[in-house]
């Protein structure tokens, strides 16, 4: 845990990143940056009151007990070494956090393509069934007796018959492909 005293050494800009990094836990936005430290410059004794208000904000609240407030004299040496070790605590921290999230980006980019590979299974199946059914139809155009020669009920169970038996092939492969969907979530 880095002290107030710690913090309080080194330039104003030194000093506000090092504030934001140990009290807010992240790297100084651009706008709150400038205005904290044009708020230092006016005021060079400033810098106690700025550390009690990042650690009364409602960010500062929300990550409490990360910095201890004893605003006691430190070498410079000691005050250097805790914020190198701030610092270097911060940026390990964030190439974990770049390393998780290559791994969730790797891993995403491998649903991705199971994704696309399911897609183009799906068309294919959707451009067969299309052959088929037209196929069908032209075989079923010479095969079927004219009305009189032929109950309407017997036509239509020997269309519906020729049908589903063409559906057969096609609705297997279609629960192979939603159970590959599904195995992927």
């Amino acid at each position: 845990m880095i002290t107030l005293g710690e913090l309080l050494h080194g330039s104003d800009e030194e000093f506000l990143t090092n504030l934001y990094l140990a009290v807010l836990g992240r790297w100084p936005d651009e706008g709150g940056f400038a205005q904290h430290l044009q708020a230092l410059a006016a005021d060079p004794g400033r810098r106690e009151i700025t550390f009690r208000e990042f650690v009364e904000s409602e960010e500062g609240r929300s990550r409490p007990g990360v910095v201890d407030a004893d605003p006691g004299p430190v070498s410079a040496e000691r005050a250097l070494a805790a914020q190198l070790a701030l610092r270097t605590h911060t940026l390990r921290r964030e190439v974990i956090q770049l390393r998780e999230a290559q791994a969730t980006a790797a891993a995403g980019a491998a649903v991705l393509g199971e994704v696309a590979a399911l897609r183009f299974a799906l068309a294919s199946l959707g451009t067969e069934l299309r052959e088929r059914m037209a196929g069908l139809e032209a075989a079923l155009a010479g095969r079927v007796p004219a009305a009189p020669n032929l109950s309407p009920a017997i036509s239509l169970d020997y269309v519906n018959d020729q049908i589903e038996a063409a559906q057969m092939p096609l609705s297997q492969r279609l629960r192979a492909i939603e159970k590959r969907l599904l195995a992927s979530d």
